[in-house]
């Protein structure tokens, strides 16, 4: 998966948030642009490791074409399918109209359909370069993905910067278990 998002994408915490659960002083405005950064980094690390973006982005993935009409997203959710273009033998890709194909449980188990009427099915290629606008968490998992961040941040301004020789510090239990909780894996590849 590729972010091609254009725009900054937006942090799905508040800053001020972040610092009042862990007890700093708002008053630190000073230290703001680096612990926007280590929140920024945490919520990056477990968007990836749970595979599901808090804030929406586009995003695209190159999947070998095959004897399938159904593959699984590797994140969740899918909020609209974007574009899908075959590759043309020579590094470019020729882009393909998006009716015919479709997305299927979106917020559950997102599926790229591909139905027989799809007028990329007669174009040569071996890829497929799918893109779509993922991310933004639900209801019942925002809390998780939240207390992950803000554990894995507050972990990573305690251990400071790692010096040569010293041991890294490794995942609490804690932020282990809350993406052990959150983590979408899907349940099959293609179909």
């Amino acid at each position: 998966m590729r972010v091609i998002e254009v725009d900054a994408i937006p942090s799905g915490f508040e800053l001020d948030d972040f610092k009042r659960s862990v007890h700093m002083m708002d008053d630190e405005a000073e230290n703001d642009p680096a612990l926007g950064l280590v929140l920024e980094s945490a919520e990056a690390a477990v968007a990836t490791a749970t595979g599901r973006p808090v804030t929406p982005r586009l995003v695209e993935f190159i999947v070998v074409r095959g004897h399938w009409s159904r593959w699984w997203f590797p994140v969740l959710p899918v909020q609209e399918l974007t574009g899908l273009a075959v590759d043309d033998g020579a590094g470019g890709w020729i882009d393909q109209p998006l009716g015919g194909a479709w997305l299927q449980q979106a917020h559950d188990e997102p599926q790229l359909v591909i139905g027989p009427s799809w007028a990329g099915r007669s174009v040569q290629g071996d890829l497929l370069r799918i893109q779509a606008r993922v991310g933004g968490a639900d209801v019942s998992t925002f809390p998780r993905l939240r207390q992950a961040v803000f554990l894995l941040a507050k972990e990573w301004l305690d251990a400071g910067v790692s010096i040569e020789g010293e041991t890294v510090p490794q995942l609490s239990f804690g932020v282990r278990l809350l993406i052990k909780q959150a983590r979408y894996i899907r349940p099959f590849e293609v179909a």
